[in-house]
């Protein structure tokens, strides 16, 4: 019984790690517009989302999200992601500025 006790705690301190704003890139619904904030993966991970455009801190929208394949358009342009990758990005929801319609 202590093992799953343990489990269940190192789930948690996963879960919190990324910060109570980020969730896994894999989690948001099209439509959304996010920022990347980071990622759970290492050097080659690194490399490969730098070559798409994925780097730290870029917006990306999110054309589509379902079960296996998740296209976010990127400069202009389209990536599509696999479930793994998408699933080690860790992204925020960047939350549109409201503009005064009525001054314009």
């Amino acid at each position: 019984m202590a093992g799953l006790e343990k489990d269940v705690i190192d789930v948690n301190v996963m879960g919190d790690a990324a910060g109570p704003l980020d969730h896994l890139l894999a989690e948001f619904a099209a439509g959304l517009r996010v920022r990347i904030t980071g990622h759970r993966g290492g050097r080659m991970l690194r490399a490969r989302l730098l070559a798409m455009g994925l780097n730290l801190g870029r917006e990306v929208d999110i054309i589509q999200n379902n079960r296996g394949l998740i296209i976010v358009g990127v400069n202009g342009g389209r990536v599509a992601l696999g479930r793994g990758i998408s699933q080690k990005i860790v992204a925020e929801l960047v939350v549109p500025l409201l503009t005064d319609q009525s001054s314009g």
